[in-house]
C-alpha cells in the first residue's frame, strides 16, 4: 500500500540531497523565491522573515512585523501532484528580541493503495508538515542568536500493510539553533567616526574664520593708502570657494536637525563675500580707487564686521552637531561582512513502521558568508556563500579493531563466537562492530562531531560482503575492475586464504565474493564479484567528508533597494546536483515579490523548478 510512497520519496530524496541516512528530509528544502535565485545561499544574510528559516539569529536585528509565503510546484520533471508551501512571521518587541515562526507543508500527492497480494484497495494522500516557534535577540551591536522549536509530522499512509506493526505516520519534535556575527562598526564606534569628520569639518570652517580675521586687517588698510585691493579681493575670492567646498561637504548632514541653522549662516556668510567682491569690482573695472569714494570704506566695515561675527557664531552650532550625534540611534546600515551559522533539525531519531529501523533527524549545519562588494548609493552588489554537512553518523559494518573480524563478542567484552561462527555485535574493547540492519547510527548529540570523523577517522576496513570478516580471498588469475570498486577473476578462482593469520602480508585482501559457485572440495569460488576488504580503512580520506558537503554561492545586484536581479549555483557532488539558478526581485512600500528559477539539464527533476514568494511588512 505504501510503496509508490516510497519510491517517490527515495526519487525526490535522490535530487534533493545525498541524505539516504535521515529522515524528514522535507526539511531541508530551501523556501524562499529570493534565496532560490542565489544558489539558496543565506545563513548569513537572513535579513527577513525567512531568517525563521536559514538562521533565527538574523531576527534579532530585524525591527517591526513581517509576513512572508512562498508556493512553488516541487521537482516538475518527476511528478505533477508534489506541492511545497510556506509561510513566515516575525514580529519586534523592544528591548526583548524578535519572535516568529513559519508552517511548511508539501503536498505529496495522492497514491495508489495496493495490499499484500498487489490487490487494489482504497486510495489516499500523503502530506508532511511543519510548524515552529522562532526567537532571535542581539548580544551586542553585531552579533545575534536565535532558536528554533518545532514539531513536524508525515503521514505515510492511512495503514499499514499486513504483517507489519507501528503506524503509517510519525510525529516529532526539534530544535535549531543560529548565530549571525556583522563584522561592520558598532553604533559607537560609528557616533565616534562621525563626530571626527564633523570636527574636522569645523576645524578647516575655524580656519576659514582666522584667515578672514587677517583678510580684515588688510582690507582696512586700503583705505589708508591708494590701493585698488586687487589682490585682497582675490583672495577674498580664494576664501568663498573654500567655504562652498565646505558647503558641500556638510550638505550629507542635511537630515539633523542642526543642518538648517548652520545653513542658514554659510549661505549668509557666502552672500556677504559675494557683495564684498562685487563692490570692489565695479570700482576697478571703472578703475576708481576705494579710498577716494565716500561712504565706502563704513559700508565695507560693515561687511567685513558680519562675516567675522557669522563665523564666529558657527562655532556655538558645532556643539549642536556633536550633542545630536551623540544621542542619534544610526539604524539601517548595510551589512558590509556577515558571517553565519545555524544547525537545524536536531532531536531524535524518527521511526514510522519499525522503531528498530528508525532514522536520524537531517540535522543540518548551514555555514557561510555575505559580503557586500559595491555600494555606490545607488547600486548594490553583494556575494553569498553557503556550505552544508549533514550531521548524522552511520557506520558500515567495518573492523574497527584490526582482529580481521566485524563483531565477535558481547558488549561486555565475552567472546561469543565458537566453531568458526561469528556471533556478537561488540569487539573485544567493548565497541559495536556489527547490527543485523548492515549499519549503525550514533546518536544526535554525538554526531554532531563524529559527523566529521565517520569517513576517514572512525572505523576501519569495510565488509562490504557481510560476513562479518576482512578479506580472506585472493585471485589466482588476472583483476578486472567492473566498476564501483567491484573486480572479477579472470581465468583464475578465488582463493580462499583462511589457513593464514589475519596479519600476513599473503591475506587475501578481497572479501567473500557474490554470486560465484563454490566448489565445496577446495573451497574456491569460480566467477562472482568481489570487493577489497582488508586495508580499505587506509583508502577513507577527510576528502570524503568535503565531498558529502552541498556548496550554494549566489551574487545579488540591487538597484535603490527596489529592484534586485540574483544568480547562483547548486553544487552538490555526492547528490549529482549541479543546477545554476536565477532570480528577480522588486520593492514597493511595504510589499516585496520575488521570483526564483533553478536551471538544469533537460530531465532533471530540480530542473525548471519556479518559486514564487512574497513579503509584506506591517
Amino acid at each position: 500500500m505504501k510503496f509508490k510512497y516510497i519510491l517517490l520519496l527515495c526519487c525526490a530524496v535522490a535530487q534533493l540531497w545525498a541524505v539516504g541516512e535521515a529522515g524528514a528530509i522535507f526539511l531541508l528544502i530551501a523556501p524562499g523565491a529570493g534565496p532560490a535565485g542565489t544558489g539558496e545561499a543565506q545563513v548569513a544574510k537572513a535579513d527577513d522573515a525567512y531568517a525563521s528559516y536559514y538562521n533565527p539569529a538574523g531576527l534579532g536585528f530585524l525591527k517591526g512585523t513581517e509576513v512572508a509565503g512562498m508556493h512553488v510546484n516541487w521537482l516538475p520533471n518527476l511528478a505533477s501532484d508534489l506541492y511545497y508551501e510556506f509561510i513566515a512571521y516575525r514580529h519586534h518587541i523592544e528591548g526583548l528580541g524578535t519572535l516568529g515562526g513559519h508552517i511548511i507543508y508539501l503536498n505529496l500527492g495522492e497514491q495508489i493503495g495496493m495490499d499484500e497480494f498487489g490487490n487494489p484497495t482504497d486510495n489516499w494522500k500523503s502530506y508532511m508538515g511543519a510548524i515552529a516557534g522562532s526567537f532571535g535577540t542581539q548580544l551586542s551591536e553585531t552579533s545575534a542568536i536565535g532558536f528554533n522549536f518545532k514539531v513536524f509530522h508525515q503521514k505515510l499512509s492511512d495503514q499499514v500493510v499486513a504483517g507489519e506493526e507501528g503506524k503509517g505516520y510519525s510525529t516529532d519534535f526539534g530544535f535549531d539553533i543560529g548565530y549571525l556575527k556583522k563584522f561592520k562598526q558598532s553604533n559607537s564606534a560609528l557616533k565616534s567616526k562621525k563626530k571626527k569628520k564633523l570636527n574636522r569639518l569645523f576645524d578647516q570652517l575655524s580656519d576659514i574664520y582666522e584667515r578672514q580675521n587677517k583678510l580684515n586687517d588688510q582690507i582696512s588698510t586700503i583705505f589708508e593708502t591708494e590701493d585698488n585691493g586687487y589682490e585682497e579681493m582675490e583672495e577674498q575670492l580664494y576664501l568663498r570657494e573654500d567655504l562652498e567646498g565646505l558647503k558641500s561637504k556638510l550638505f550629507k548632514y542635511d537630515s539633523m536637525e542642526s543642518f538648517s541653522q548652520l545653513d542658514e549662516r554659510l549661505v549668509s556668510i557666502v552672500e556677504g563675500m559675494d557683495q564684498l567682491i562685487n563692490s570692489f569690482d565695479e570700482l576697478q573695472v571703472e578703475e576708481i580707487i576705494p579710498s577716494t569714494v565716500e561712504n565706502f570704506e563704513d559700508s565695507t566695515i560693515v561687511i567685513l564686521d558680519k562675516l567675522l561675527f557669522e563665523l564666529l557664531e558657527i562655532e556655538s552650532i558645532r556643539e549642536n552637531f556633536i550633542t545630536e550625534t551623540e544621542s542619534e540611534e544610526i539604524q539601517d546600515l548595510d551589512d558590509k561582512f556577515n558571517f553565519g551559522l545555524s544547525i537545524s533539525n536536531i532531536g531524535p531519531k524518527i521511526d514510522f513502521v519499525d522503531v528498530d529501523q528508525a532514522d536520524p533527524s537531517p540535522t543540518n549545519m548551514r555555514l557561510g558568508i555575505f559580503a557586500q562588494l559595491y555600494n555606490d548609493g545607488f547600486n548594490k552588489v553583494n556575494f553569498l556563500f553557503d556550505a552544508n554537512k549533514l550531521l548524522v553518523t552511520r557506520y558500515q559494518m567495518m573492523d574497527w579493531d584490526g582482529d580481521g573480524i566485524v563483531g565477535g563478542w558481547d558488549e561486555s567484552g565475552f567472546a561469543v563466537s565458537n566453531s568458526g561462527f561469528i556471533s556478537g555485535d561488540y569487539n573485544s574493547k567493548g565497541r559495536k562492530e556489527y547490527d543485523d540492519l548492515g549499519y549503525f547510527d550514533d546518536p544526535w548529540y554525538l554526531s554532531i562531531a563524529t559527523a566529521w570523523l565517520d569517513d576517514w577517522l572512525l572505523g576501519g576496513d569495510i565488509d562490504h560482503s557481510g560476513d562479518q570478516k576482512i578479506g580472506g580471498y585472493n585471485c589466482t588469475g588476472e583483476l578486472k575492475d567492473i566498476s564501483l570498486g567491484k573486480f572479477e577473476c579472470e581465468d583464475g578462482v578465488w582463493n580462499p586464504t583462511n589457513d593464514l593469520a589475519f596479519s600476513d602480508s599473503d591475506f587475501g585482501i578481497f572479501g567473500y565474493p557474490s554470486g560465484g559457485e563454490l566448489d565445496t572440495l577446495t573451497k574456491t569460488i569460480e566467477g562472482g564479484k568481489a570487493q577489497i576488504e582488508k586495508g580499505s580503512g587506509d583508502n577513507r580520506s577527510f576528502t570524503k567528508e568535503l565531498e558529502e558537503m552541498v556548496y550554494n554561492v549566489g551574487m545579488e545586484y540591487w538597484y535603490t533597494d527596489a529592484f534586485a536581479l540574483r544568480v547562483g549555483y547548486i553544487y552538490d557532488f555526492e547528490g549529482k546536483i549541479f543546477n545554476p539558478t536565477f532570480g528577480a526581485g522588486i520593492r514597493l512600500l511595504q510589499y516585496g515579490f520575488d521570483f526564483g528559477y533553478t536551471a538544469g539539464e533537460q530531465g532533471h527533476p530540480r530542473a525548471n523548478t519556479m518559486f514564487f514568494s512574497v513579503n509584506i511588512k506591517l
